[in-house]
């Protein structure tokens, strides 16, 4: 499947749909690509997403993931919520390079954005460095 990803990291809805109908036992536990294809398909509902005609069930897994992406879009659009702008702004004030930040750049409430983040304590604790890094 060729999938088109935006500078957010938000799949294209065709195949967030597909990823939502992929999504069998439970969908807490499934490895989603971006939490807002989880919280889209929340959104339309697990069983509806199962049970309805193919067409019905896009189409409202399409409104509220449309919904969501616009809101993604607009916090990135943001400069409070720029993940470079924070990276640079820590990265001065701590004195470390950028790249330990890097973290920042991944969907909040992912699994790698928390491994990432728990790397970045590891080093910053190996350099003697004690800040309360944002999650």
């Amino acid at each position: 499947m060729n999938t088109f990803r935006t500078n957010s990291g938000l799949p294209d809805v065709i195949d967030a749909f597909h990823e939502a109908l992929r999504c069998y036992g439970d969908p807490e536990c499934y490895n989603w690509s971006h939490p807002a294809v989880y919280k889209a398909a929340c959104l339309t509902g697990f069983a509806d997403l199962r049970n309805q005609p193919p067409l019905a069930s896009l189409e409202s897994f399409k409104r509220h993931y449309e919904e969501i992406k616009r809101q993604v879009l607009a916090e990135l659009s943001d400069p409070h919520h720029n993940p470079l702008l924070e990276i640079e702004r820590l990265s001065r004030a701590l004195n470390i390079e950028p790249f330990l930040l890097y973290y920042l750049t991944k969907p909040k409430g992912t699994s790698i954005r928390r491994y990432l983040r728990h790397r970045c304590i590891s080093q910053l604790a190996k350099q003697n460095i004690n800040y309360p890094l944002p999650q």
